[in-house]
């Protein structure tokens, strides 16, 4: 009598839920591993597109409400020659408003003597001397962050001369294209500096203005950078525009872009350049929400697996053990009918094939 054979203890069911198993197990892997190296490239490429978008809109911003200022002089220069003495005055006083941004307006002859400025300030005050009055006899012009001792004394005569001013001039022709004069407009630094800050604060920057020189003339977080720092950011001004991942000396790592000049339309080039710098951790919250997303989809996934594996076993691996039972019984000689079963072909061909040979035993 033959012996009884020895099976394998790895069932079909088994061996499928191994396969499924390790399929599950590679995939979550190898999606973990490109979740990792793809989020750090794609935070690098975030905040190396959202300093160098928010450092060129806080530059084109305050070129633009500059810009304002520069229409007004020109509106102004070209009315000189046609109008009275009360007239222009009325002119600069309104041009001026409230003095918060445009600190002083005057118009000076050809020899730097001024004849009209708003409020009266400074008539009769020789300016030949003056950067603004030297250059904007010439042409248009715009003047880079200066002190004007004289000037603050007058607007703040209690308060220490720390007032700073940008110039803007242009010259006074008349209608044969003659020079008259030239007419300077002081605007008031701290309120480009108050503008800047603001900006910073909206677009979640620091940004620093630097004049042509390399030099920095404000600091949105009011901190006075150290000599490293310093040499960051002089090293970020190179005259191209620079974008980049780097660790700075308070140990924290940046993001910075170089906007290389602030300019819009016809406004006159004041030399400066502005760096904006992101802190690097500024998406961080936004990436981990988006890898606590992902691994919730890949647990989903997971589960609809799980679920879709015990279906298909149930339905389709479940009745071919059946089938495999039965074949053993008939082998050892039980008169039992095998199951009719046809959910494919092949359980169909081994049902129908146990069945014919049951029917040939009892033969």
């Amino acid at each position: 009598m033959p012996s009884a054979p020895t099976y394998t203890t790895l069932t079909l069911t088994q061996a499928v839920c191994g396969f499924v198993a390790v399929g599950i197990v590679l995939v979550g892997l190898s999606t973990t591993v490109l979740l990792s190296t793809k989020s750090s490239s794609m935070l690098d490429g975030a905040l190396d597109t959202a300093v160098r978008v928010r450092a060129n809109s806080a530059g084109q911003n305050l070129a633009q409400s500059l810009h304002n200022d520069w229409r007004d002089l020109k509106s102004l220069v070209q009315n000189i020659p046609n109008s009275g003495s009360q007239r222009i005055t009325g002119m600069m006083d309104g041009m001026r408003g409230d003095g918060s941004r445009i600190s002083w307006i005057g118009l000076a002859d050809l020899n730097g003597n001024v004849l009209e400025a708003s409020d009266g300030l400074l008539v009769g005050a020789n300016v030949s001397e003056r950067p603004w009055f030297r250059n904007g006899l010439q042409s248009a012009y715009a003047g880079d962050v200066h002190e004007a001792v004289l000037l603050a004394k007058i607007l703040s005569p209690g308060a220490p001369s720390d007032l700073r001013f940008v110039d803007l001039a242009m010259p006074v022709t008349d209608e044969m294209g003659q020079k008259l004069g030239v007419v300077g407009v002081h605007i008031n630094f701290a309120w480009a500096e108050a503008y800047l800050r603001k900006q910073a604060e909206t677009l979640g920057l620091t940004l620093y203005l630097a004049s042509a020189d390399g030099t920095i003339i404000m600091a949105s977080d009011n901190e006075i950078p150290n000599a490293d720092e310093l040499q960051m950011l002089q090293a970020s001004m190179s005259g191209v525009t620079l974008d980049g991942r780097e660790v700075w000396p308070d140990g924290k790592t940046y993001f910075s872009s170089l906007v290389p000049s602030i300019l819009y339309a016809d406004l006159p080039n004041f030399g400066w350049r502005l760096v904006g710098r992101l802190d690097s951790s500024f998406f961080g919250s936004s990436v981990a929400t988006i890898k606590a997303q992902w691994f919730i989809v890949v647990a989903s996934v997971v589960g609809i697996l799980a679920l879709l594996t015990a279906g298909f076993i149930r339905v389709f691996i479940a009745p071919i053990a059946s089938l495999g039972k039965s074949a053993e019984n008939i082998a050892d000689g039980k008169d039992i009918y095998p199951p009719d079963l046809n959910r494919t072909k092949e359980m169909a061909q081994l049902s129908a094939s146990l069945a014919r040979l049951q029917i040939l035993k009892r033969r």
